[in-house]
């Protein structure tokens, strides 16, 4: 069985804020970020420290206990979990609201990395209102393998992608299951040894402006919706998915079904 650690993020903190004025915080590495984290709050990154080693920080707050074994945790409470991969720990945002983690500049992207190759670099579930922006999120020194992605979404709301490039990974750059309301823009996702975006049972999906440029394909079942707009984007045969003026580029090895 895996171990979990779970911390409960206090949201009565932050209930005297509006909604449109969130608590802005500056962060400086990974150990402030993951202090950080929670509802209702803006977190900019500083890029002064370079590269934000995730896991290395999630294994020193194990360490000094800053996440508690708590097993049952109210549904209506955004909490943080630290969550066994096979090969080291995955961060688990769960019913987090309100979130928004934004490199401090928009031309030099912030570095978010994890050395598991089975792990997310972030997973979020039940989490509604979430942005990333000007970010550089991957694995390293070795690509993801088997079930990591770069990104993971289970049941989540209202996501806002902007200016970020995922890479290396061995699952995909964003898994989403039953999830809805996404925009991605001016993004990059590239050198996913399986594929580049798994949507499954879905809705309302919206990429503009990317570079989607693994030598792989797009998977997409049981969604709606999805739309690529000015992207360019690998040969790819699923009809549920949208395409307004793209480019479209073939790779090395692929099979084009017998339909086609």
């Amino acid at each position: 069985m895996s171990l979990f650690f779970v911390v409960a993020i206090l949201i009565m903190a932050t209930s005297c804020k509006s909604a449109s004025e969130p608590e802005v915080i500056t962060v400086n590495n990974a150990t402030e970020l993951l202090k950080a984290l929670g509802d209702d709050r803006t977190i900019i990154l500083n890029n002064a420290e370079g590269i934000y080693w995730l896991t290395e920080a999630i294994d020193a707050a194990i360490d000094e206990n800053f996440f508690d074994d708590k097993w049952e945790v109210p549904e209506e409470v955004g909490y943080v979990m630290a969550q066994d991969a096979y090969d080291g720990k995955e961060l688990n945002l769960i019913n987090i609201k309100n979130l928004t983690i934004k490199g401090a500049d928009e031309d030099n992207y912030t570095k978010i990395y994890v050395s598991p190759r089975y792990a997310d670099v972030f997973a979020f579930e039940s989490c509604t209102g979430i942005t990333l922006e000007n970010l550089q999120l991957g694995h390293y020194p070795e690509e993801g393998s088997c079930t990591g992605a770069v990104l993971g979404f289970n049941d989540c709301d209202g996501i806002t992608i902007n200016n970020c490039d995922l890479f290396g990974c061995g699952m995909t750059g964003i898994e989403a299951i039953m999830s809805r309301n996404f925009k991605i823009t001016n993004s990059t996702i590239r050198d996913c040894s399986y594929c580049n975006v798994w949507i499954t049972e879905c809705q309302n999906f919206r990429f503009y402006n990317c570079d989607i440029i693994s030598e792989n394909y797009i998977f997409c079942y049981d969604s709606k919706d999805i739309s690529f707009e000015k992207c360019k984007v690998p040969t790819t045969f699923n009809e549920s998915l949208y395409f307004i003026d793209c480019e479209f580029f073939e790779w090395p090895g692929l099979i084009y079904p017998d339909s086609y």
